[in-house]
């Protein structure tokens, strides 16, 4: 947990993230339940998400987790209309549950990689986004965030499926908050760079890129903290970011807007 998120500045409020049960999705549960939320955790692992659920009870949160995978519209379906009937609304949701299907470059990427990972990362936000539009038109309101990528608007070679979703996650976010603006919903992405999470130290120990090269091209010179994107989330989906929708901010120390040498 962070220590930075205002306690209470989202009591009364009903969460769903997906992909909670750890890395940036577990940040990003612990995060909303600090800040007062209840929470639903979607994993499809069901083991780490009932580990989640568990932190979250212990911060007093209202909680249940749900094994659902986003790539299946039914367990999706299900899985929105189980939180809302037993947290009694939906009031923000948090569409983070990803993969990562990095390294080879576009003539050598398998059929199943690139069906897999549009899937996950992009038809997978599709469904949620839609489900979650469905509960909160009837509400009156609500607020989406979708967790992109700095890769949605940067390429990097090895990255042709994951970048192509996480840039179709950006413009998913920005149609749908000009479409539902008017029900009081609000819609942004948030693009990570590099964070310090189990996806990563995976990507890591693949060979997928070298820490120190990459440590030396950021100009905050460290990888971020779940915590981190945990906070922005929270803030944006607070009243503080009551006039903030249609926005892609990015969280990377640097590593895309300010050169590096």
């Amino acid at each position: 947990m962070s220590g930075r998120t205002r306690p209470g500045v989202l009591a009364g409020k009903a969460a769903l993230v997906t992909g909670a049960g750890r890395g940036l999705g577990r940040a990003m549960a612990l995060g909303l339940a600090e800040a007062g939320a209840d929470v639903a955790v979607v994993e499809l692992d069901a083991e780490t998400g009932e580990n989640t659920r568990l932190e979250l009870s212990a911060l007093g949160a209202n909680t249940i987790c749900i094994a659902a995978d986003v790539a299946q519209v039914a367990q999706v379906d299900q899985a929105f209309e189980r939180a809302t009937n037993e947290l009694g609304a939906l009031d923000i949701v948090v569409n983070n549950a990803g993969i990562s299907r990095a390294g080879p470059e576009t003539h050598e990427v398998t059929d199943r990689d690139w069906l897999d990972s549009i899937a996950v990362l992009q038809t997978g936000v599709f469904y949620c986004m839609r489900a979650a539009a469905r509960i909160m038109i009837p509400a009156g309101g609500g607020v989406i965030t979708n967790i992109a990528s700095i890769r949605g608007y940067v390429p990097r070679p090895g990255r042709i499926s994951y970048s192509a979703a996480k840039a179709a996650v950006i413009m998913m976010s920005q149609t749908a908050a000009g479409e539902w603006g008017r029900y009081g919903i609000r819609v942004n992405a948030v693009a990570p760079g590099f964070m310090k999470t189990p996806m990563h130290d995976s990507d890591v120990a693949k060979g997928t890129f070298d820490e120190e090269t990459m440590l030396a091209t950021i100009p905050l010179r460290r990888f971020g903290q779940p915590e981190e994107l945990a906070d922005l989330v929270v803030f944006l989906s607070s009243e503080a970011a009551s006039y903030i929708t249609g926005s892609c901010i990015t969280i990377d120390g640097g590593l895309t807007t300010i050169p590096s040498g």
